[in-house]
């Protein structure tokens, strides 16, 4: 009886940073997919606007009750235009009131871009 307080806590906590972590791997892979799309679409604007549409769409469909956005993706080219840089902010779902993990994955990567054969 007198355990059981603790056992609940425990509990709670277990599953906080279980939610905690799975929201980290979603926030990853829209990050990863939403640069990916960008890169490959040469850096320019309308790939831009395509990776931070396609990272949205990853955390509404994977991420669904394992995390939400704080704010939207962000992508924006660095290194004088050679390379993608894209962001994302999530926050983990809470078990515990004003208990919560904010996630925040980089990712960045080289533009693809197109060089023909040299003889």
């Amino acid at each position: 009886m007198l355990y059981t307080p603790l056992l609940m806590l425990i509990t709670f906590l277990v599953v906080q940073f279980g939610l905690a972590y799975l929201g980290n791997q979603v926030a990853a892979a829209a990050a990863r997919e939403g640069s990916r799309i960008a890169r490959v679409g040469g850096g320019t604007p309308a790939s831009l606007a395509a990776g931070e549409a396609r990272a949205r769409t990853i955390v509404a469909t994977i991420g669904h009750g394992l995390c939400t956005l704080d704010g939207p993706p962000t992508a924006r080219l660095v290194n004088g235009g050679e390379d993608v840089q894209f962001v994302v902010r999530a926050n983990a779902e809470q078990v515990i009131p004003r208990f919560t993990f904010g996630i925040d994955h980089t990712v960045t990567g080289p533009v693809e871009r197109f060089r023909a054969d040299t003889p």
